[in-house]
Protein backbone atom coordinates (compact mmCIF):
# COMPACT_ATOMS: atom_id res chain seq x y z
CA UNK A 1 0.00 0.00 0.00
CA UNK A 2 2.72 2.25 0.92
CA UNK A 3 4.76 1.64 -2.18
CA UNK A 4 1.58 2.59 -4.70
CA UNK A 5 1.34 5.92 -2.39
CA UNK A 6 5.01 6.61 -3.09
CA UNK A 7 4.38 5.49 -7.45
CA UNK A 8 1.46 8.18 -6.78
CA UNK A 9 2.91 10.61 -5.35
CA UNK A 10 6.37 10.55 -7.65
CA UNK A 11 4.41 10.52 -10.75
CA UNK A 12 2.46 13.92 -9.26
CA UNK A 13 4.85 15.54 -8.78
CA UNK A 14 6.64 14.78 -12.01
CA UNK A 15 3.30 16.31 -14.01
CA UNK A 16 3.54 19.50 -12.02
CA UNK A 17 7.19 20.11 -12.83
CA UNK A 18 6.64 19.78 -16.47
CA UNK A 19 4.16 22.33 -18.63
CA UNK A 20 4.31 19.67 -21.82
CA UNK A 21 1.97 17.30 -22.22
CA UNK A 22 2.17 14.11 -20.80
CA UNK A 23 -0.72 12.53 -23.32
CA UNK A 24 0.69 11.05 -26.43
CA UNK A 25 -1.45 9.54 -28.83
CA UNK A 26 -0.75 5.70 -30.49
CA UNK A 27 -1.49 6.53 -34.15
CA UNK A 28 1.56 6.01 -36.07
CA UNK A 29 2.48 8.45 -38.69
CA UNK A 30 5.93 9.33 -39.01
CA UNK A 31 6.56 12.88 -38.48
CA UNK A 32 10.14 15.04 -38.34
CA UNK A 33 11.03 18.04 -35.87
CA UNK A 34 13.67 20.23 -37.90
CA UNK A 35 16.31 22.48 -36.58
CA UNK A 36 19.03 24.29 -38.63
CA UNK A 37 21.84 21.70 -37.16
CA UNK A 38 19.66 18.10 -36.35
CA UNK A 39 16.31 16.48 -37.31
CA UNK A 40 14.15 14.52 -34.60
CA UNK A 41 12.19 11.51 -36.29
CA UNK A 42 9.27 11.24 -34.09
CA UNK A 43 5.88 8.32 -34.56
CA UNK A 44 3.48 10.91 -34.48
CA UNK A 45 2.95 14.86 -34.61
CA UNK A 46 1.90 14.77 -31.27
CA UNK A 47 5.06 13.05 -29.85
CA UNK A 48 7.25 15.43 -31.98
CA UNK A 49 5.75 18.22 -30.26
CA UNK A 50 6.27 17.01 -26.77
CA UNK A 51 9.82 16.67 -27.37
CA UNK A 52 9.81 20.19 -28.54
CA UNK A 53 8.27 21.51 -25.46
CA UNK A 54 10.36 19.19 -23.30
CA UNK A 55 13.81 20.26 -25.33
CA UNK A 56 12.78 23.96 -24.04
CA UNK A 57 12.16 23.10 -20.86
CA UNK A 58 15.67 22.22 -20.68
CA UNK A 59 16.92 24.77 -21.74
CA UNK A 60 17.48 24.20 -25.79
CA UNK A 61 15.85 25.17 -28.81
CA UNK A 62 12.41 23.68 -29.78
CA UNK A 63 11.81 22.44 -33.13
CA UNK A 64 11.46 25.57 -36.39
CA UNK A 65 9.40 23.26 -37.89
CA UNK A 66 7.63 20.14 -37.69
CA UNK A 67 6.80 18.00 -40.93
CA UNK A 68 4.58 14.90 -41.64
CA UNK A 69 7.35 11.62 -42.82
CA UNK A 70 10.59 11.08 -41.97
CA UNK A 71 13.30 13.44 -41.77
CA UNK A 72 16.20 13.66 -44.36
CA UNK A 73 19.52 11.56 -43.22
CA UNK A 74 21.31 14.76 -44.26
CA UNK A 75 21.43 16.14 -40.64
CA UNK A 76 22.16 14.17 -37.45
CA UNK A 77 19.52 12.90 -34.95
CA UNK A 78 18.77 16.08 -32.05
CA UNK A 79 19.04 15.27 -28.63
CA UNK A 80 16.30 14.38 -26.69
CA UNK A 81 15.59 16.59 -23.82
Amino acid sequence: MKAILVFILLILTVQAKSKCSQVFHLNLSPHCGILPDCNFDGPNRSYVENMSCEREENGKPGFIKIISGKCRPDKPRCSFK
